[in-house]
Formats: C-alpha cells, structure tokens, sequence
C-alpha cells in the first residue's frame, strides 16, 4: 500500500511522482515535477524495485525524442482553410 510522500514510478510513461494523498484503496493523489497533481489507480503506479535498478533504467532506458516547440514559439501561426466541395 503507497503513504503518503512515497516515490512512484508511473507504469507507461516511466516519469516519477510523489503521492501526496491516498483517498482510497485503488486510487492515490500523484504530484509530478512539473508541479501538476493528477489522480492515478494504483496499478498505474509502481514503487522503484532499487537503486541499481533505478541506476540502470537511468543509463539504459528509453531515449524520448524532443518535443517541438509550442507554435507560439516557432513563429507565425497559418489558418487553417477548408474548401467546399466542388459537386461533379
């Protein structure tokens, strides 16, 4: 069962969380480094089996490709144009 302050590790996107709350049995309250809190079942979650372990998924995990910057950064943004269809 996760406490309060534990580490956990979210099963499909391998990002690390704090639980800061345990309403339930099956749900606990997750705070990410980005600073969003987000609800999550427990078996979505998974506490880090060890340091080596954590070490190793660390050198030898999955490389994430960049993000593209939000269009506002990148420059003009281009409407999007819809055309009728023509009838044959």
């Amino acid at each position: 069962m996760f406490q309060r302050g534990d580490i956990v590790i979210e099963r499909l996107t391998g990002r690390r969380a704090m639980v800061i709350e345990v309403p339930g049995d099956d749900r606990v309250v997750c705070r990410y480094a980005d600073g969003r809190s987000e609800d999550r079942f427990t078996f979505e979650v998974d506490v880090p089996s060890s340091f080596v372990g954590w070490l190793v998924g660390l050198f030898l995990g999955p490389i994430r490709p960049r993000e593209a910057p939000p269009a506002a950064l990148s420059g003009r943004v281009r409407p999007l144009i819809v055309r009728q269809p023509t009838a044959s």
